[in-house]
């Protein structure tokens, strides 16, 4: 009945996720053939009178949980999709007409890919959202993943792998779901795929202006996947993650730029905190 599922968990936003649903129904694939499954985590936000100017349009299920965090909601999702394709776009997030529509002819053309990576992407700047992005198709493995995959643009066949529940905003470790689903995948052998031809938007993450306990919390739940995994690629990607935060610490240390210098001093110890104190 439909050819992919898109989950999205939500807490605390309602402009954002008007948007997304806004941006769901102008894709110019078939819209009957694509499900939205919207985990709702929110106790004081009613979205269901905003879902309901969409049902006309898209077919959306609205499930309502009490329980919190975003690897639990993902893998009610999971659990709740019919289609054998699934994505996890993020209720901030916007997909662009062609999204879905490149996503699937990217799985039509290379059929034996399990999961792909997208960028994300601004179409009206032309620019790169989160990091350079490459212009190239690139197989990803256990040594150049880190640079080449967001969540927020994984598509994946593989409806049997779940999230660590541990991980991810709302849990024990803020971070981490995301990069523990790919490590996983690796490790299983799967065929990886980060394409250019993929794109959504996201706002910018500023890491100047983010507080001191998002970055140590970030920070913690990637050095917490890094132990958790423990291998030679992701002992080595540890290290250089942690070795540049500190440089980067004596770096403005030595240029007096005091906050510059405590943000990326929190990250370094947020990362030797998870990776020593997971278990």
């Amino acid at each position: 009945m439909f050819d992919i599922s898109l989950i999205i968990p939500t807490y605390g936003r309602f402009k954002e996720i008007n948007r997304l649903l806004e941006s769901i129904a102008k894709q110019d694939y078939a819209l009957e053939k694509i499900e939205v499954i919207i985990v709702d985590q929110n106790e004081s936000i009613d979205l269901l009178p905003l879902i309901q100017q969409f049902l006309p349009k898209l077919y959306i299920i609205h499930h309502k949980t009490a329980v919190k965090g975003i690897a639990a909601a993902k893998n009610t999702g999971i659990r709740l999709s019919k289609a054998p394709i699934v994505t996890f776009p993020d209720d901030d997030c916007y997909y662009y007409e062609d999204t879905v529509s490149k996503a699937l002819l990217f799985f039509k053309k290379y059929s034996d890919t399990d999961v792909i990576y997208g960028r994300v992407y601004n179409r009206s700047s032309n620019e790169n959202i989160m990091r350079k992005w490459p212009d190239k198709n690139i197989q990803l493995n256990l040594y150049n993943f880190h640079l080449n995959y967001s969540a927020i643009t994984c598509f994946s066949k593989h409806k049997e792998i779940f999230f660590d529940e541990r991980f991810g905003a709302g849990s024990g470790y803020a971070s981490g779901e995301e990069l523990d689903y790919v490590v996983y995948a690796l490790k299983k052998k799967y065929k990886i795929i980060y394409t250019n031809t993929v794109d959504i938007w996201h706002p910018k993450l500023d890491l100047d202006i983010m507080p001191l306990n998002k970055i140590y919390g970030y920070a913690r739940g990637y050095g917490a996947i890094c132990r958790k995994h423990t291998n030679f690629p992701m002992l080595f990607l540890f290290i250089k993650s942690f070795a540049f935060q500190v440089i980067l610490i004596f770096k403005y240390g030595l240029l007096f730029q005091k906050q510059k210098t405590i943000k990326h001093y929190y990250a370094a110890r947020g990362r030797l905190n998870g990776f020593i104190q997971f278990r």
